[in-house]
């Protein structure tokens, strides 16, 4: 008995070993005008999911795994940030304020993007665009500020600084009368090449608490969306199926559109669209920013795209937020959301990894997860025509013996993200088809890292259909 008693105590011991060391991971939090470290404050879930996976809240004078900042945080922690660990995560993109500015975003060139001029830089281009698009209305915004105004041209004022004006869409497609905006939560995992992912699980869809019609220029409730705005569960036609049914707002929404005789399905393949195209866009801005980092490993980048569609359901772009609100204290209902977007999202990153701390350099662990096996493609071509020369084609590049060494990690960090995905979907490399004959036309837009990594995404599709999308 004795004996038996020392074994427990023993196994206990190593238990608690085992439980100490796999709790070590650590995070903190930063902000220079918001209290983030409130557990019950503006980051409550972001406190909740992650001490849910096993990390510990701790402060920057510590050996931490995640930064959360709240804030865009490479000026003022730029000596923290420039040398970062292998294990150390950000949760923002160096440069990727080329994405989420204001007037960048609404100036880009862009079909999805309705068109916008600076003022009074454009001051010209903007008044020969007015008279050429005479029923044209305008929106004016200021980079600064949340503030946005409907006004007819000979309101706007043309030599304010600091504004812009952009098209408003008139006539949009509106839900027991409310007229209503898009919140697509959208994660950059990767630049040069570039991957980012979409959150299909839901989306936030925020409607005005007043009817559009009759419409009314200065009630600002009939077509822009303030904090008040009214939610899902408060809209008539979308309750039953989104509180009754236990349908996502996503879902809510396109019950009601099919009852109006439109199906949504072409409406989200646009919405994917218009968010890639603009990263593809943005893309060399961030990869220009990252060469004052020793490495690019280390980022993540959560944001929310902001999109509203017209009564045809054609969709525009007009904003993309860095650090989107993640807080229920104003709509208790989004908790849900918030929490199921942030606990894929950690584990689409590897911040819910599995493996422990200490086994980060154990190269047997970390192939236990994704090895040359997962990341090797186009077989019959790499036996043949790539088999003595490498530089055939650039199939021939991503085969073993061609393929580099950045190579190599970025399509195994691929993997991992293809197996932790959870409800995330690829947003870019966009979906494929497997077998699909590929033109060289067809990727000439993109830079070489790009078409590389889209053939090997290709390569992949090609054996498993689930690689395709």
């Amino acid at each position: 008995m004795a004996v038996l008693m020392r074994r427990m105590i023993n196994s206990e011991n190593i238990n608690d070993k085992y439980v100490e060391r796999a709790i070590k991971k650590r995070y903190w939090v930063y902000s220079a005008q918001n209290d983030v470290n409130n557990p019950d404050g503006l980051l409550k879930h972001v406190h909740r999911v992650l001490k849910r996976i096993g990390y510990e809240k701790t402060t920057n004078e510590s050996d931490w795994n995640l930064l959360w900042s709240h804030d865009y945080p490479f000026r003022v922690l730029y000596p923290n940030l420039h040398s970062l660990k292998p294990n150390q995560k950000v949760n923002h993109y160096p440069g990727a304020g080329f994405v989420t500015n204001k007037v960048d975003l609404a100036t880009t060139e862009s079909k999805y993007i309705p068109k916008a001029f600076k003022l009074p830089q454009n001051k010209e281009d903007f008044l020969k665009y007015a008279a050429e698009n005479e029923g044209a209305l305008f929106l004016e915004k200021h980079n600064q500020h949340r503030g946005v105004y409907l006004k007819n041209v000979s309101e706007i004022n043309l030599a304010g600084g600091e504004s812009f004006v952009q098209e408003y869409v008139q006539r949009p497609f509106l839900v027991d009368g409310h007229k209503f905006d898009i919140g697509v939560y959208v994660v950059l995992t990767s630049v040069n090449p570039l991957r980012a992912y979409w959150y299909k699980g839901d989306v936030l869809f925020r409607y005005c608490p007043a009817k559009y019609y009759p419409f009314d220029p200065k009630d600002l409730d009939k077509y822009v969306i303030r904090d008040d705005y009214l939610p899902t569960w408060e809209v008539p036609s979308l309750s039953h199926p989104y509180t009754a049914l236990g349908f996502s707002m996503r879902d809510a929404f396109d019950i009601y559109a099919k009852t109006k005789g439109k199906d949504p399905t072409q409406m989200w393949r646009e919405i994917q669209n218009a968010i890639a195209e603009l990263f593809v866009k943005k893309e060399h801005h961030i990869v220009e920013t990252l060469k004052s980092y020793p490495s690019t490993e280390n980022f993540f980048e959560l944001m929310r795209f902001d999109l509203v569609v017209d009564e045809d359901l054609k969709v525009y772009l007009l904003e993309a937020n860095m650090s989107p609100n993640l807080s229920s204290a104003h709509y208790p209902p989004n908790q849900l959301l918030y929490e199921q977007v942030l606990y894929n999202l950690f584990g689409l990153v590897g911040i819910a990894d599995h493996i422990q701390e200490n086994s980060l350099g154990d190269s047997a662990a970390q192939n236990m997860v994704s090895s040359q096996k997962n990341i090797a493609v186009w077989g019959e071509i790499c036996t043949t025509t790539c088999r003595d020369n490498c530089h055939m084609n650039l199939i021939c590049e991503l085969c073993r013996p061609c393929l580099s060494a950045r190579l190599r990690s970025v399509f195994l960090k691929a993997h991992k993200e293809f197996l932790h995905k959870g409800d995330f979907r690829r947003l870019f490399p966009p979906p494929m088809k497997a077998n699909a004959t590929l033109k060289e036309e067809d990727l000439k837009h993109l830079n070489k890292p790009n078409r590389l990594q889209y053939l090997w995404y290709q390569g992949k599709c090609n054996v498993d259909i689930t690689w395709c999308t």
